[in-house]
């Protein structure tokens, strides 16, 4: 059985989509670093909005797991949050002593009396006491605004009342003769030959297997402000590629996984574009599987390199380099 024990994000054994990117816009010492010393994740505005739409409309409970919605007073400084946090972790009992002690540490003192401190002190905390609470309580969920709730439930409107895009999210009828996955993790195994291979791993937004027809259909959710360019989209960030990379990981699972012959199953593809300039409009883009075949060259030939590396431990140059004079190839 595929053991899937360990974290999708976590597992830092196993090559995904974006670690072939990464081979091969930035190279082999690139990936290895990312592999065997990772630094801290930073997440920009737009990737964590792309991460709470895709919960929201694939995971619903596992997004009222990880949100709230927050509709009382906040921060609105760097200040008051660095003020709300050294309250909230403070171990001082005496509660005016803990408010003077946090004020200290976030605000500028100079010229301030104790009396004054303490008098904003409590001020900005009886202002902020919800907020407070929730930090002491260490819930864990990440608050999102009641404009953020209305821009989900208009994105997951807009879905539902497209004639495709709900029915490829959750399709009708169902039943024990065929399978509906939403963020559908496959540990699956590439073989350069018989004694080489490179564990890889795949995190599909949406699969759906039909016994009856076999036919499997893999689809993405993408968050773009190029709904009506997005041509570009998929250019820039080779999501062709990652479908190509989701067919052959969903390969693997039907063989050795269900028992089933892939050769025998049709494959569909679909890309669901949802706009966030503010319309939140949706469109399906339907992908022949040539476009997605037209990747599997180059999937292939980063696997087959990754795995060189991995087997020789070689990593600060290309395999190219190695095997030749030191000189590169330009591939143009």
């Amino acid at each position: 059985m595929m053991d899937i024990s360990i974290p999708y994000y976590e597992d830092l054994t196993r090559i995904s989509n974006s670690n072939i990117g990464w081979f091969l816009n930035k190279g082999p010492a690139y990936l290895h670093k990312m592999l065997t010393d990772p630094p801290p994740e930073e997440k920009n505005a737009v990737l964590e909005r792309g991460t709470m739409i895709h919960e929201y409309i694939l995971q619903p409970e596992e997004f009222q797991k990880d949100y709230v919605v927050w509709d009382k007073s906040r921060p609105s400084s760097a200040q008051q949050e660095k003020f709300c946090q050294a309250l909230a972790n403070s171990v001082e009992i005496e509660p005016n002593k803990a408010v003077l002690s946090a004020y200290k540490e976030s605000y500028s003192t100079a010229g301030k009396s104790e009396d004054k401190m303490l008098s904003e002190g409590l001020k900005i905390a009886s202002t902020l006491k919800d907020y407070i609470d929730f930090l002491k309580a260490n819930d864990g969920r990440i608050m999102i605004s009641p404009w953020d709730a209305k821009m989900l439930e208009k994105i997951k409107q807009n879905i539902y009342s497209h004639r495709l895009a709900w029915r490829i999210i959750d399709p009708p009828g169902i039943d024990e003769d065929s399978e509906n996955h939403h963020e559908f993790h496959i540990n699956w195994t590439y073989y350069v030959k018989m004694t080489a291979v490179v564990a890889c791993k795949s995190l599909l937004d949406g699969l759906t297997l039909d016994f009856r027809s076999k036919t499997a259909l893999i689809y993405d959710l993408k968050t773009t402000q190029k709904l009506w360019h997005f041509e570009e989209s998929i250019d820039q960030y080779d999501y062709l590629r990652q479908l190509c990379y989701y067919k052959m990981a969903v390969i693997w699972y039907l063989k050795n996984e269900l028992g089933e012959d892939p050769n025998e199953w049709t494959f569909e593809y679909y890309i669901i574009g949802i706009d966030t300039t503010g319309s939140y409009e949706i469109r399906v883009f339907k992908v022949d599987e040539y476009m997605v075949d037209s990747r599997a060259h180059i999937i292939r030939y980063a696997l087959n390199n990754i795995e060189w590396h991995q087997s020789t431990g070689k990593w600060d140059h290309s395999r190219s380099y190695y095997e030749g004079d030191g000189s590169e190839e330009l591939n143009l």
